[in-house]
Protein backbone atom coordinates (compact mmCIF):
# COMPACT_ATOMS: atom_id res chain seq x y z
CA UNK A 1 0.00 0.00 0.00
CA UNK A 2 1.11 3.59 -0.86
CA UNK A 3 1.42 5.77 2.19
CA UNK A 4 1.00 9.30 1.32
CA UNK A 5 1.71 11.87 3.65
CA UNK A 6 -1.35 14.29 3.85
CA UNK A 7 0.32 17.74 3.29
CA UNK A 8 -2.56 19.59 4.08
CA UNK A 9 -2.69 17.89 7.28
CA UNK A 10 0.90 18.42 7.47
CA UNK A 11 0.93 22.32 6.25
CA UNK A 12 -1.83 22.44 9.15
CA UNK A 13 0.64 21.57 12.18
CA UNK A 14 3.22 23.35 10.36
CA UNK A 15 0.93 26.83 11.16
CA UNK A 16 -0.29 26.03 14.41
CA UNK A 17 0.67 28.85 17.04
CA UNK A 18 2.87 27.40 20.13
CA UNK A 19 0.79 26.82 23.23
CA UNK A 20 2.37 27.79 26.68
CA UNK A 21 1.66 24.74 28.40
CA UNK A 22 0.64 22.02 25.48
CA UNK A 23 -0.76 19.27 28.17
CA UNK A 24 -3.00 22.37 29.23
CA UNK A 25 -5.95 22.14 26.74
CA UNK A 26 -8.70 22.67 29.29
CA UNK A 27 -9.77 23.38 32.59
CA UNK A 28 -10.75 20.13 33.17
CA UNK A 29 -7.01 19.00 31.81
CA UNK A 30 -5.44 20.09 34.84
CA UNK A 31 -7.03 17.02 36.73
CA UNK A 32 -7.50 14.66 33.71
CA UNK A 33 -4.78 12.03 32.99
CA UNK A 34 -1.96 12.87 30.72
CA UNK A 35 -1.76 10.26 28.31
CA UNK A 36 1.73 9.43 26.75
CA UNK A 37 1.41 8.21 22.75
CA UNK A 38 4.79 6.56 21.70
CA UNK A 39 5.74 5.94 18.45
CA UNK A 40 9.05 3.93 18.15
CA UNK A 41 10.44 4.10 14.37
CA UNK A 42 12.97 3.46 11.77
CA UNK A 43 13.35 3.93 8.72
CA UNK A 44 9.65 4.08 7.59
CA UNK A 45 9.14 7.86 6.60
CA UNK A 46 6.71 6.87 3.97
CA UNK A 47 4.53 5.39 6.84
CA UNK A 48 5.50 7.75 10.07
CA UNK A 49 3.54 11.25 8.53
CA UNK A 50 0.31 9.21 8.36
CA UNK A 51 1.00 7.56 11.92
CA UNK A 52 1.81 10.95 13.81
CA UNK A 53 -1.12 12.88 12.08
CA UNK A 54 -3.56 10.22 13.36
CA UNK A 55 -2.30 10.09 16.99
CA UNK A 56 -2.37 13.84 16.95
CA UNK A 57 -6.09 13.81 15.87
CA UNK A 58 -6.95 12.48 19.62
CA UNK A 59 -10.33 14.09 21.03
CA UNK A 60 -8.77 13.72 24.41
CA UNK A 61 -6.98 16.96 24.64
CA UNK A 62 -4.33 15.68 27.67
CA UNK A 63 -1.66 13.98 25.76
CA UNK A 64 1.65 14.11 24.57
CA UNK A 65 3.05 12.40 21.65
CA UNK A 66 6.47 10.60 21.51
CA UNK A 67 8.45 9.84 18.55
CA UNK A 68 11.70 7.79 19.00
CA UNK A 69 13.57 7.64 15.87
CA UNK A 70 16.24 4.88 16.10
CA UNK A 71 19.02 6.36 14.17
CA UNK A 72 16.83 5.88 11.06
CA UNK A 73 19.08 6.91 7.54
CA UNK A 74 15.75 7.92 5.36
CA UNK A 75 13.96 10.68 5.23
CA UNK A 76 12.48 10.50 8.54
CA UNK A 77 14.52 13.52 10.12
CA UNK A 78 13.20 15.54 7.76
CA UNK A 79 9.93 14.78 8.10
CA UNK A 80 9.99 15.07 11.96
CA UNK A 81 11.37 18.58 11.63
CA UNK A 82 8.42 19.41 9.25
CA UNK A 83 5.90 18.60 11.79
CA UNK A 84 5.42 21.62 14.43
CA UNK A 85 3.33 20.91 17.24
CA UNK A 86 3.73 21.80 20.56
CA UNK A 87 2.34 17.91 21.68
CA UNK A 88 4.98 16.32 19.51
CA UNK A 89 8.60 15.29 21.04
CA UNK A 90 11.26 13.82 18.78
CA UNK A 91 13.82 11.41 20.74
CA UNK A 92 16.85 10.91 18.15
CA UNK A 93 19.05 7.62 18.91
CA UNK A 94 23.08 8.27 18.06
CA UNK A 95 22.87 4.47 16.58
CA UNK A 96 20.50 2.04 16.30
CA UNK A 97 20.07 0.72 19.65
CA UNK A 98 17.50 -1.97 18.49
CA UNK A 99 13.74 -2.64 18.33
CA UNK A 100 12.86 -3.64 21.74
CA UNK A 101 15.21 -1.24 23.97
CA UNK A 102 13.66 1.65 21.74
CA UNK A 103 10.52 0.71 22.77
CA UNK A 104 11.86 0.82 26.16
CA UNK A 105 13.36 4.50 25.36
CA UNK A 106 9.75 5.56 24.98
CA UNK A 107 8.52 4.43 27.89
CA UNK A 108 11.28 5.69 30.02
CA UNK A 109 10.63 8.89 28.16
CA UNK A 110 7.45 9.32 28.76
CA UNK A 111 5.70 11.63 30.86
CA UNK A 112 1.93 10.33 30.55
CA UNK A 113 0.23 8.95 33.10
CA UNK A 114 -0.91 6.19 31.04
CA UNK A 115 1.00 4.88 27.63
CA UNK A 116 0.07 3.99 24.34
CA UNK A 117 2.49 2.72 21.89
CA UNK A 118 2.09 2.48 18.27
CA UNK A 119 4.53 1.16 15.94
CA UNK A 120 4.88 3.53 12.91
CA UNK A 121 3.17 1.59 10.23
CA UNK A 122 -0.78 1.14 12.02
CA UNK A 123 -2.58 4.17 12.80
CA UNK A 124 -5.29 5.02 15.86
CA UNK A 125 -8.91 6.23 15.97
CA UNK A 126 -9.54 9.95 16.91
CA UNK A 127 -11.63 8.02 19.97
CA UNK A 128 -8.94 6.03 21.27
CA UNK A 129 -7.71 8.22 24.44
CA UNK A 130 -11.50 9.38 24.82
CA UNK A 131 -12.67 6.06 24.99
CA UNK A 132 -9.32 4.31 27.56
CA UNK A 133 -9.87 7.47 29.83
CA UNK A 134 -13.48 7.43 30.27
CA UNK A 135 -12.64 3.67 32.12
CA UNK A 136 -9.78 4.95 33.70
CA UNK A 137 -12.32 7.22 35.49
CA UNK A 138 -14.40 4.56 36.46
CA UNK A 139 -12.03 2.64 38.48
CA UNK A 140 -8.64 4.50 39.33
CA UNK A 141 -6.32 1.75 39.99
CA UNK A 142 -6.88 0.06 36.24
CA UNK A 143 -3.46 -0.61 34.77
CA UNK A 144 -4.40 -1.41 31.07
CA UNK A 145 -7.13 -0.49 28.89
CA UNK A 146 -7.88 -2.96 25.57
CA UNK A 147 -9.47 -1.85 22.58
CA UNK A 148 -10.41 -3.70 19.57
CA UNK A 149 -8.28 -3.39 16.78
CA UNK A 150 -8.95 -4.07 12.77
CA UNK A 151 -6.08 -5.67 11.02
CA UNK A 152 -5.12 -3.99 7.56
CA UNK A 153 -3.27 -6.30 5.07
CA UNK A 154 -1.25 -4.29 2.88
CA UNK A 155 -0.29 -6.84 -0.05
CA UNK A 156 -4.13 -6.97 -0.53
CA UNK A 157 -4.84 -3.63 0.07
CA UNK A 158 -7.85 -4.95 2.36
CA UNK A 159 -9.11 -4.66 5.90
CA UNK A 160 -10.41 -7.34 8.29
CA UNK A 161 -12.86 -5.67 10.47
CA UNK A 162 -12.88 -6.58 14.47
CA UNK A 163 -16.07 -8.45 15.25
CA UNK A 164 -17.63 -6.64 18.69
CA UNK A 165 -16.89 -9.06 21.70
CA UNK A 166 -20.39 -11.18 23.19
CA UNK A 167 -19.47 -12.06 26.09
CA UNK A 168 -17.75 -9.21 27.81
CA UNK A 169 -19.35 -5.60 27.20
CA UNK A 170 -17.23 -2.11 27.18
CA UNK A 171 -16.81 -1.57 30.65
CA UNK A 172 -14.16 -2.98 33.73
CA UNK A 173 -13.55 -6.78 33.88
CA UNK A 174 -11.15 -9.03 35.82
CA UNK A 175 -8.15 -8.85 33.49
CA UNK A 176 -8.07 -12.27 32.98
CA UNK A 177 -11.02 -12.70 31.62
CA UNK A 178 -10.72 -10.08 29.27
CA UNK A 179 -7.23 -12.19 27.93
CA UNK A 180 -9.01 -15.17 28.69
CA UNK A 181 -10.96 -13.91 25.83
CA UNK A 182 -8.14 -12.57 23.69
CA UNK A 183 -6.59 -16.32 23.99
CA UNK A 184 -9.71 -17.65 22.68
CA UNK A 185 -9.77 -15.38 19.56
CA UNK A 186 -12.83 -13.93 20.38
CA UNK A 187 -11.10 -10.38 20.86
CA UNK A 188 -8.72 -8.92 18.28
CA UNK A 189 -6.32 -6.40 20.15
CA UNK A 190 -3.11 -5.02 18.99
CA UNK A 191 -0.53 -3.10 21.08
CA UNK A 192 -1.82 -0.10 19.59
CA UNK A 193 -5.22 -0.60 20.73
CA UNK A 194 -4.26 -0.51 24.31
CA UNK A 195 -3.25 1.72 27.24
CA UNK A 196 -0.95 0.80 30.21
CA UNK A 197 -0.09 2.43 33.77
CA UNK A 198 3.26 3.94 32.31
CA UNK A 199 3.89 3.11 36.21
CA UNK A 200 2.61 -0.34 36.33
CA UNK A 201 4.31 -1.04 33.06
CA UNK A 202 7.82 0.22 34.31
CA UNK A 203 7.20 -1.97 37.74
CA UNK A 204 6.99 -5.15 35.14
CA UNK A 205 10.26 -4.10 33.54
CA UNK A 206 8.88 -2.83 30.48
CA UNK A 207 9.29 -4.65 27.61
CA UNK A 208 11.87 -7.55 28.06
CA UNK A 209 15.00 -7.66 25.43
CA UNK A 210 15.55 -11.00 25.60
CA UNK A 211 12.53 -11.79 23.70
CA UNK A 212 13.07 -11.08 20.11
CA UNK A 213 9.66 -11.76 19.15
CA UNK A 214 6.18 -11.43 21.44
CA UNK A 215 8.17 -8.85 23.42
CA UNK A 216 5.15 -6.90 24.02
CA UNK A 217 2.77 -9.93 24.27
CA UNK A 218 4.61 -10.67 27.21
CA UNK A 219 4.34 -7.29 28.30
CA UNK A 220 0.87 -6.48 28.36
CA UNK A 221 -0.05 -10.27 29.28
CA UNK A 222 1.84 -9.70 32.47
CA UNK A 223 0.38 -6.53 33.30
CA UNK A 224 -3.31 -7.31 32.92
CA UNK A 225 -3.30 -10.37 35.27
CA UNK A 226 -2.39 -7.56 37.86
CA UNK A 227 -6.05 -7.18 38.60
CA UNK A 228 -9.19 -5.20 37.01
CA UNK A 229 -8.73 -4.08 33.29
CA UNK A 230 -10.94 -2.25 31.20
CA UNK A 231 -12.24 -3.26 27.60
CA UNK A 232 -13.59 -1.16 24.81
CA UNK A 233 -15.55 -3.53 23.07
CA UNK A 234 -15.22 -1.54 19.69
CA UNK A 235 -12.30 -0.93 16.76
CA UNK A 236 -10.45 1.79 18.13
CA UNK A 237 -7.36 0.93 15.92
CA UNK A 238 -5.45 -0.68 12.91
CA UNK A 239 -3.02 -3.23 13.08
CA UNK A 240 -0.95 -3.40 9.47
CA UNK A 241 0.57 -6.72 8.30
CA UNK A 242 2.94 -6.58 5.46
CA UNK A 243 6.08 -7.79 4.53
CA UNK A 244 8.47 -5.68 5.86
CA UNK A 245 7.05 -6.31 9.46
CA UNK A 246 10.14 -7.70 12.11
CA UNK A 247 7.61 -10.36 12.86
CA UNK A 248 7.68 -11.75 9.08
CA UNK A 249 11.66 -11.66 9.06
CA UNK A 250 11.94 -14.10 12.22
CA UNK A 251 12.53 -17.80 11.73
CA UNK A 252 10.48 -20.44 13.00
CA UNK A 253 12.78 -21.72 15.63
CA UNK A 254 12.86 -18.38 17.22
CA UNK A 255 9.17 -17.47 17.05
CA UNK A 256 8.12 -20.99 18.66
CA UNK A 257 10.52 -20.70 21.35
CA UNK A 258 9.92 -17.06 22.48
CA UNK A 259 6.05 -18.26 22.45
CA UNK A 260 6.55 -21.01 24.71
CA UNK A 261 8.79 -19.24 27.29
CA UNK A 262 6.08 -16.98 27.31
CA UNK A 263 3.23 -20.05 27.81
CA UNK A 264 5.31 -20.98 30.64
CA UNK A 265 6.12 -17.54 32.39
CA UNK A 266 1.93 -16.35 31.92
CA UNK A 267 1.48 -19.68 33.44
CA UNK A 268 3.81 -19.12 36.07
CA UNK A 269 2.10 -15.50 36.97
CA UNK A 270 -1.61 -17.23 36.91
CA UNK A 271 -0.59 -19.49 39.90
CA UNK A 272 0.31 -15.86 41.70
CA UNK A 273 -2.79 -13.93 40.33
CA UNK A 274 -5.73 -16.13 40.07
CA UNK A 275 -6.69 -17.44 43.59
CA UNK A 276 -9.34 -20.02 42.98
CA UNK A 277 -7.63 -23.58 41.59
CA UNK A 278 -10.01 -24.41 38.98
CA UNK A 279 -10.08 -20.65 37.54
CA UNK A 280 -6.47 -21.30 37.45
CA UNK A 281 -6.04 -24.59 35.90
CA UNK A 282 -8.84 -23.57 33.33
CA UNK A 283 -7.03 -20.24 32.41
CA UNK A 284 -3.35 -22.28 32.00
CA UNK A 285 -5.12 -24.89 29.95
CA UNK A 286 -6.26 -21.79 27.56
CA UNK A 287 -2.65 -20.36 27.85
CA UNK A 288 -1.21 -23.75 26.04
CA UNK A 289 -4.12 -23.73 23.84
CA UNK A 290 -3.20 -20.87 22.37
CA UNK A 291 0.25 -21.63 22.24
CA UNK A 292 -0.39 -24.98 20.34
CA UNK A 293 -3.15 -23.56 17.85
CA UNK A 294 -0.10 -20.65 17.04
CA UNK A 295 1.98 -23.27 16.60
CA UNK A 296 -0.11 -25.23 14.12
CA UNK A 297 -0.54 -22.02 12.00
CA UNK A 298 3.16 -21.43 11.85
CA UNK A 299 4.09 -24.59 10.98
CA UNK A 300 1.57 -24.85 8.18
CA UNK A 301 3.30 -21.73 7.05
CA UNK A 302 6.67 -23.53 7.16
CA UNK A 303 5.56 -25.78 5.12
CA UNK A 304 3.43 -23.80 2.97
CA UNK A 305 7.12 -21.77 2.37
CA UNK A 306 8.68 -25.18 1.03
CA UNK A 307 9.26 -27.18 3.71
CA UNK A 308 9.54 -30.91 3.44
CA UNK A 309 7.03 -32.88 6.09
CA UNK A 310 10.40 -34.50 7.12
CA UNK A 311 11.11 -30.82 8.36
CA UNK A 312 7.91 -30.46 9.70
CA UNK A 313 7.27 -33.45 12.02
CA UNK A 314 10.65 -33.20 14.47
CA UNK A 315 9.20 -30.09 15.50
CA UNK A 316 5.53 -31.35 16.11
CA UNK A 317 7.41 -34.02 18.08
CA UNK A 318 9.34 -31.26 20.11
CA UNK A 319 6.11 -29.50 21.11
CA UNK A 320 3.83 -32.93 21.89
CA UNK A 321 3.49 -31.47 25.78
CA UNK A 322 1.66 -28.24 24.47
CA UNK A 323 -0.32 -29.90 21.00
CA UNK A 324 -1.89 -32.24 23.04
CA UNK A 325 -3.61 -29.70 24.68
CA UNK A 326 -5.45 -28.68 21.66
CA UNK A 327 -9.27 -29.86 21.58
CA UNK A 328 -12.22 -30.35 20.00
CA UNK A 329 -13.27 -26.95 20.24
CA UNK A 330 -9.79 -26.20 18.36
CA UNK A 331 -10.29 -28.59 15.45
CA UNK A 332 -11.74 -26.24 13.07
CA UNK A 333 -9.50 -23.34 13.80
CA UNK A 334 -6.67 -25.46 13.04
CA UNK A 335 -8.19 -28.03 10.28
CA UNK A 336 -7.03 -25.92 7.72
CA UNK A 337 -3.40 -25.67 8.66
CA UNK A 338 -3.37 -29.64 9.38
CA UNK A 339 -4.66 -30.07 5.81
CA UNK A 340 -1.71 -27.88 4.68
CA UNK A 341 0.69 -29.75 6.70
CA UNK A 342 0.16 -33.66 5.49
CA UNK A 343 -0.46 -32.25 1.88
CA UNK A 344 2.48 -32.50 -0.79
CA UNK A 345 4.18 -29.17 -0.96
CA UNK A 346 2.86 -28.40 -4.68
CA UNK A 347 -0.74 -29.28 -3.84
CA UNK A 348 0.02 -26.71 -0.87
CA UNK A 349 0.93 -23.92 -2.93
CA UNK A 350 -2.00 -24.45 -5.05
CA UNK A 351 -4.88 -24.48 -2.00
CA UNK A 352 -2.97 -21.60 0.03
CA UNK A 353 -4.25 -19.84 -3.55
CA UNK A 354 -7.43 -20.63 -3.44
CA UNK A 355 -7.78 -19.89 0.14
CA UNK A 356 -6.63 -16.35 -0.24
CA UNK A 357 -9.06 -15.94 -2.93
CA UNK A 358 -11.50 -17.30 -0.68
CA UNK A 359 -10.44 -15.32 2.44
CA UNK A 360 -10.31 -11.79 -0.01
CA UNK A 361 -13.54 -12.28 -0.94
CA UNK A 362 -14.96 -11.98 2.63
CA UNK A 363 -12.99 -8.58 3.08
CA UNK A 364 -13.82 -5.62 2.04
CA UNK A 365 -11.30 -3.11 -0.08
CA UNK A 366 -10.13 0.08 1.39
CA UNK A 367 -7.77 2.58 0.55
CA UNK A 368 -6.14 2.74 3.77
CA UNK A 369 -7.16 1.74 7.68
CA UNK A 370 -8.66 4.31 9.59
Amino acid sequence: MHRKIKEAGLEKHKQRAPMKNPYLTSTEATTDPLVTIAIPTFNRASWLGDCILAALAQTYPHFEVVVSDNASTDATSELLRGISDPKLRVLTQKSNIGQIPNWNACLAEAKGDYVVFVSDDDRIAPSLLERCIALVKREGQVQVVVALSDVYFAAQSVTWHAPHNRKLTTGIWDGADILEEYLEDRISAAMCSMMFSTEGLRTEGGFPVDFTFASDTIAWFSLILNGRAGLVNRSCATLCVHTANLTSTLDLETRLSCLRRLVDLISEKADHCIGNTQRRRDFQLTVRRYFARYAIGALASYRRDGADLSQVIPVMWQLRRYLRHIGLNDSKKIARFVVIIALPAALTRWTRGIVRMRFLTKLSPTSEPS
